[in-house]
């Protein structure tokens, strides 16, 4: 990022340095994986049952994502973990071979030869439930939803014309473009140790959620320091006790982040991975994985020069990003379960069956549905109450009850400038829930956050110094290894386009070293 001082080209034209990493844009991916874990090892059983599985770990790794075609991204990788199992002998650990995706995803304003960023995470694992249990073997199903963060920017670097030579003022037409500088993108993977002490040793325990609160940050001279609060909830059965315990954690994170500037614009993206609890014994030790994706940019602003009367001109064509700004709103959804209240209950994990958002002039309309997991002790039967469908001795069982739920919701966002046509991307936040009584039904009000930032795209003209003699009404280009129309037209300030389409091609062509391309200068 930077300006050089003024100078004199050729054609006496006063020209400065124009160097930005322009975002583009900047979208989250979010698809769904079914992955079968088999075991067969023999399984620690209750009334016959084997136990579900304990904590559920998984990774993305080898992200590897490319402009791989006009306005579309493509993501491929390939996503590895572990389990808690517990066996007749005890907790153990079994991994499972990494397995690999390729996904693509609609992307504006991206082009061959622009540079993409991902950073991928698992957001959702669904693992509660018996398994299916055959010859000796037991298949458990793990449902897995990923998150890849994705950004575009255009680095670009060219002089630029800011005068001419014996032209007066009121001849050049100048205007002033503002955009989004991507400064820098950090991924900030954090751990959390606790130990948990009982007055027996656990025979079953699992994580249930967990969230970070009133996250914050502080600017150092060369560092962020992000903190907030760390909340987990666990379920564990323990000689005659069971039920879910939660607990709160201050968090402190550190992050190197060298010309850290106070006027740029910090986005976090939170998530409480997984947390590991292993026995000890008596204690047990528990880990939690956090990661926070972190976003750095800069609004800048630039006088150009579009065009000057009565010269023959060289145009570049900026395709910038101009943001509309991000709205925030906290949602309580408040759904009833059909069943009754019982003491012992905790939300599970969540995650997004489908996200849909519409622009408007003004607004922006969201809506989306949530699959929910509830955990729950039933109570036991009595002579006043009748729990149709619970076991007797419910009290006396070490496995809660999962329940599962889905829930719509809908929301308005109100943000002046935005139009049917702006850009928009969402990052929706599952943080907690609470449960009530109702007469007969349980109350769940679920807490989250949406977060939408909108953007419109623009084709800004800039003069340029002509990168061929005055007058050239056209060359043949030879291309070379690694070219793309992208680069090429930059070379001679020609769009994209332009070239592909006079030279019969796609604007997403592949080229191939030593290829003719006739290029139209005038």
């Amino acid at each position: 990022m930077g300006r050089s001082a003024s100078k004199k080209t050729q054609a006496d034209m006063l020209t400065t340095n124009f160097s930005y990493r322009i975002l583009v844009g900047e979208k989250i991916l979010h698809f769904f994986l079914v992955k079968d874990l088999l075991i067969e090892t023999e399984p620690a059983r209750e009334k016959g049952q084997p136990f579900y599985l304990g904590d559920v770990t998984a990774g993305v790794n080898n992200l590897a994502v490319s402009v791989g075609a006009k306005d579309m991204v493509s993501v491929r990788g390939d996503i590895g973990g572990k389990a808690m199992f517990y066996s007749s002998a005890g907790q153990k650990e079994v991994a499972w071979q990494e397995e690999e995706f390729t996904k693509e995803m609609d992307f504006p304003g991206a082009l061959p030869g622009m540079a993409v960023n991902g950073h991928g995470r698992i957001s959702f694992i669904e693992d509660g439930g018996p398994p299916l249990e055959t010859e000796g073997k037991l298949l458990y199903q793990l449902k897995i939803e990923v998150e890849v963060h994705l950004s575009v920017s255009d680095h670009r670097q060219f002089d630029i014309a800011v005068g001419l030579k014996d032209i007066s003022p009121e001849k050049i037409n100048r205007e002033v473009i503002s955009f989004e500088e991507l400064v820098g993108e950090q991924a900030i993977s954090a751990t959390v140790n606790n130990e948990v002490e009982f007055a027996e040793q656990p025979e079953y325990i699992k994580s249930v959620s967990g969230h970070l609160q009133d996250l914050s940050w502080d600017l150092g001279k060369e560092d962020i320091t992000i903190k907030g609060e760390l909340v987990t909830v666990f379920y564990f059965s323990s000689g005659g006790e069971r039920g879910f315990k939660s607990k709160k954690q201050q968090f402190n994170q550190q992050v190197p982040f060298p010309g850290i500037d106070e006027d740029y614009r910090i986005n976090l993206f939170p998530r409480v991975v997984c947390t590991v609890n292993e026995i000890l014994g008596k204690n047990v030790r528990q880990t939690t994985h956090i990661d926070i994706f972190l976003r750095v940019t800069n609004m800048v602003q630039q006088e150009i020069i579009t065009d000057i009367e009565g010269i023959n001109v060289k145009r570049e064509y900026l395709m910038l990003c101009r943001p509309l700004g991000m709205v925030k709103e906290s949602l309580e959804m408040v759904q009833k379960l059909f069943f009754s209240y019982p003491q012992q209950i905790a939300a599970g994990p969540c995650r997004l069956l489908h996200l849909n958002i519409e622009p408007h002039d003004g607004t922006i309309a969201v809506n989306g549905t949530l699959e929910k997991n509830i955990y729950y002790i039933p109570p036991a039967k009595t002579e006043t109450a009748d729990y149709s469908g619970y076991e007797k001795e419910a009290e006396k069982e070490i496995l809660p009850t999962i329940s599962r739920a889905e829930e719509d919701f809908y929301s308005t966002l109100y943000l002046p400038g935005v139009e049917a046509e702006s850009h928009t991307a969402a990052n929706f936040i599952y943080n907690s829930a609470d449960f009530a009584p109702t007469e007969t039904d349980t109350l769940q009000i679920s807490h989250a956050l949406l977060e939408v930032k909108a953007w419109n795209m623009q084709e800004i003209p800039v003069v340029v110094p002509h990168r061929v003699a005055p007058g050239t009404s056209f060359v043949v280009y030879t291309v070379k290894s690694e070219d793309t129309l992208l680069k090429i037209g930059r070379n001679y300030g020609v769009k994209p386009s332009a070239i592909a389409e006079e030279n019969g091609l796609e604007e997403d062509a592949l080229l191939e070293a030593g290829q003719k391309l006739l290029i139209t200068l005038l």
